[in-house]
């Protein structure tokens, strides 16, 4: 009778469609062209934040304005405050826990079934975000009239999560909300722990302030000594916490780095084996004949035969002998011939990025390992324009390497690939070299 009088009495029931809505909306187009994989889908918990946590903030809020207003809290003590605060909230967290299911339905209904679970640490950090929004509304209830504090913490508490993202220096900033980025359907990798963590390290800031700050207002002192003493106390927990939130990833740029699946793939083949995620298991047989065809090729080029082609992360060690795979749904033959025959090629490292335009093109020695794998001019130009957004003048430098022996081509090739991977100028790969030499 309790749960049904409260879901009765509170305003949450009248504004959770339009809350959901707004859900079920970004969620659905988000996750359109996602495959089936609820370890970066989840994610999308995440990415909706913005739109259920402050609701529960500013629902929250007027809740608590409409304690004050009725004087419960002066009331003979039947239940305690904590008591009162969370028989009057659990049905403004319940929202926010509409809001998660709302997007996993969501997921679920536009990607399909998938192989894993939805992953329990974004859900934990949901979880956890949800109490903290909901208590900080509270504890703005409980000083400012709810006409005020209702739009003020909702206005706000929106802005602070969607605003750090565009902020470009710091760029640590959009890592402390719990606001995580779409998935982009690679299904190499998984979610980055201290990603999740860190907006809980600092909502626990949030919390803390509001409860000390809480005790501190039962104190028998004057007004001024009491408000003194929470912003006092209020400041130190804000400052110890987000400075502890910060720590780990004051160094990222942009992104969280990326965190390789640690699940055994799914395999075929031998001489070299085709490996792939479970999610890419429809591939293997394509990829397995397409193998056979392209890497006999590029070991008559000289290159060593692998023993391995593998679709992982960038994230994910690697030995000299397994090739790194690029996948993605829907290649066509010729997709899948250029992207083993480019596996191929070593792993070229990020470097820092300078003036000097001759530095070196890793899409070059790629076109040159497509030339070797049967493809021609045409077909690499298709794959350089649509897919790997090179320059496409780099057949210019491919046409006058083909044109020498296949000893000074594997040697060319060599010895671009030890430059590029030690950031050093590789300018035999640039195409303006070519124009200019030839």
């Amino acid at each position: 009778m309790r749960i049904t009088t409260a879901l009765r009495t509170t305003s949450v029931i009248w504004i959770a469609p339009l809350v959901l809505a707004w859900v079920w909306l970004v969620t659905s187009h988000e996750a359109a062209n996602e495959p089936a994989y609820w370890a970066g889908n989840t994610a999308l918990v995440g990415h909706t934040l913005p739109f259920y946590a402050p609701a529960c903030a500013a629902f929250a809020a007027w809740e608590a304005g409409r304690m004050r207003k009725a004087g419960v809290h002066r009331l003979a003590a039947v239940r305690g405050r904590y008591a009162i605060a969370i028989g009057t909230l659990w049905p403004v967290a319940l929202l926010g826990v509409a809001g998660v299911m709302m997007c996993l339905l969501t997921v679920r209904l536009e990607t399909g079934a998938a192989h894993d679970w939805p992953h329990l640490g974004v859900l934990a950090m949901a979880g956890y975000l949800i109490t903290a929004h909901t208590v900080l509304g509270y504890g703005l209830g409980m000083v400012l009239p709810r006409i005020l504090a209702t739009p003020l913490i909702l206005v706000i508490d929106y802005l602070c999560l969607v605003m750090p993202v565009t902020v470009v220096d710091p760029m640590w900033l959009r890592e402390l909300t719990g606001w995580l980025a779409a998935p982009y359907g690679d299904v190499t990798i998984t979610m980055n722990p201290v990603a999740l963590v860190v907006p809980m390290v600092l909502a626990t800031g949030f919390l803390t302030a509001v409860l000390v700050s809480a005790q501190i207002a039962r104190w028998r002192h004057t007004r001024v000594v009491r408000v003194g003493a929470a912003a006092a106390a209020s400041l130190v927990c804000l400052s110890v916490f987000t400075v502890a939130a910060i720590l780990p990833v004051r160094d990222w740029n942009g992104d969280p780095p990326l965190r390789a699946r640690t699940d055994p793939p799914v395999c075929t083949g031998e001489a070299p084996r085709i490996c792939v995620p479970l999610e890419a298991a429809g591939s293997l047989d394509q990829l397995d004949a397409t193998a056979k065809e392209i890497v006999p090729r590029l070991v008559d080029a000289g290159l060593e035969p692998p023993q391995e082609i593998a679709f992982v992360s960038e994230a994910a060690d690697i030995d000299a002998r397994t090739w790194r795979l690029f996948l993605q749904r829907d290649m066509s033959d010729m997709d899948v011939r250029a992207s083993i025959a480019a596996s191929a090629l070593p792993t070229i490292p990020p470097c820092p990025t300078t003036s000097d335009t001759r530095t070196g093109h890793a899409g070059t020695l790629a076109a040159w390992l497509m030339v070797k794998a049967g493809m021609d001019a045409d077909e690499i130009q298709s794959q350089y324009s649509q897919k790997l957004a090179a320059d496409p003048q780099v057949m210019s430098v491919v046409d006058k390497e083909t044109k020498r022996s296949s000893t000074e081509q594997l040697s060319w090739f060599t010895r671009n690939v030890t430059l590029l991977q030690h950031c050093k100028p590789a300018p035999e790969t640039m195409p303006a070299v070519a124009r200019t030499e030839g």
